[in-house]
């Protein structure tokens, strides 16, 4: 239900390989296997206490054309804490739904998603490239508005696998049932990874680039390793994915890249001893997210 030859066109600018496009991305729809996945991450979140996740046989929905959907009013996330006390330089504005179509979102932002191809509703916010898809799938639908996300529209996250030799660098990552677990480090990217202000940002000028997503990766592998990636080391993005999970709405997700650091034998491998993180050999990799351990199986094979 929209421009996927569009999405895919700028897709392609940042990750040529299309080997290297996985669940969402390009022109890659979620597999059925995908579904099921989704299906069951997002499953803790439909029951009492959250918002109704907005499904495409909702009698309020409708497809206007292929780049424009109406979005009925009782699905909003709003409120939530990740944006609490943050500075509104920094936060896009929660427009919640009306079936007016007012407020508007500013209109270079709406310039900006049209230019990625993402089809927008009667306020300008964006939808998800795949919500054809997540919202014909009763067991997943997705909630409106921001939700946790400072964005409207997708934001990057990079995974930074780091390899010296036979070893990669893990942290660790608190999980519900298993305890701590080995993770990689990353996290979502910000402005200054692309070089660009929260001014400039807020007008529409945050396309990522290639140097902007491995920006976030040697950043967030110095903040939660304590290890820098010297200058001179090889950096690739190996894995470009969309995954949908309880923290994505219809207007805000992600899009999450591996990058690979091949460190060289000059590079100092001390981590923070406070930081959780250790060097594994590759031969011996223990339990992991699965997520984390297809990006790992892209990075190094």
């Amino acid at each position: 239900m929209n421009t996927i030859s569009v999405i895919t066109e700028h897709d392609a600018l940042v990750v040529p390989d299309e080997s290297r496009w996985g669940q969402g991305y390009g022109d890659r729809p979620y597999t059925a296997a995908d579904l099921d996945t989704i299906a069951v991450n997002v499953a803790p979140v439909c029951g009492s206490g959250h918002p109704p996740r907005l499904l495409a046989e909702h009698p309020g929905f409708g497809w206007i054309s292929a780049s424009e959907a109406l979005v009925p009013a009782g699905f909003d996330l709003l409120g939530h804490p990740n944006r609490a006390g943050v500075d509104p330089v920094l936060l896009d504005p929660a427009v919640p739904t009306a079936p007016e179509g007012q407020p508007q979102v500013p209109a270079a932002l709406r310039e900006y998603f049209r230019s990625r191809g993402w089809a927008m509703d009667q306020h300008g916010r964006p939808l998800h490239p795949r919500a054809d898809q997540l919202l014909a799938d009763p067991r997943i639908g997705l909630p409106a508005s921001l939700g946790p996300a400072y964005h409207l529209g997708e934001s990057v996250v990079a995974d930074a696998v780091a390899v010296a030799g036979d070893q990669v660098l893990l942290t660790t990552r608190a999980t519900p049932h298993d305890g701590l677990i080995p993770a990689l480090p990353g996290g979502h990217g910000t402005p200054a990874d692309e070089g660009r202000t929260a001014t400039s940002w807020r007008a529409g000028n945050r396309k990522p680039t290639v140097d902007g997503i491995i920006a976030t990766a040697r950043r967030k592998l110095l903040e939660e390793t304590g290890l820098a990636a010297p200058p001179d080391s090889r950096a690739e993005i190996v894995r470009a994915i969309r995954p949908v999970s309880s923290v994505h709405t219809l207007h805000a997700w992600t899009a999450v890249y591996t990058v690979r650091f091949e460190l060289s034998a000059r590079t100092n491998l001390t981590v923070r001893p406070d930081s959780g993180a250790h060097w594994s050999p590759l031969a011996t990799l223990g339990f992991m997210w699965p997520d984390h351990r297809r990006a790992l199986v892209a990075a190094i094979g």
